[in-house]
């Protein structure tokens, strides 16, 4: 029915792209963490991705990526600065400091 997607996290965009590139190859941490949450066949329960820690409020986000207290890939940069938007496939964007 579509042929893009956007993910968001806490009113920020964090993917957009090709609906056949972000289910098959989701690259932001927020967006692998829901592909993994799909019920497959042949899909274990213990290969999900669980996220750690709470939710933050969108009132007072955290500094830096949104995603950041919660990312398992999260480096000190992600505390500080909020990752660019970027093009890192053609129409496949992204914003993450550790995925690019």
């Amino acid at each position: 029915m579509c042929d893009r997607v956007a993910v968001m996290y806490l009113g920020k965009l964090a993917e957009l792209g090709p609906v056949k590139d972000v289910y098959k190859n989701p690259i932001h941490p927020y967006t692998e963490a829901l592909m993994s949450a799909i019920p497959l066949p042949g899909r274990r329960r213990e290969d999900r991705i669980i996220l750690k820690g709470t939710v933050p409020t969108p009132i007072d986000p955290p500094p830096g990526c949104r995603f950041n207290p919660r990312c398992q890939y999260s480096e000190p940069m992600c505390a500080k600065e909020d990752p660019e938007f970027i093009e890192v496939n053609e129409g496949h964007f992204v914003a993450c400091h550790s995925k690019k």
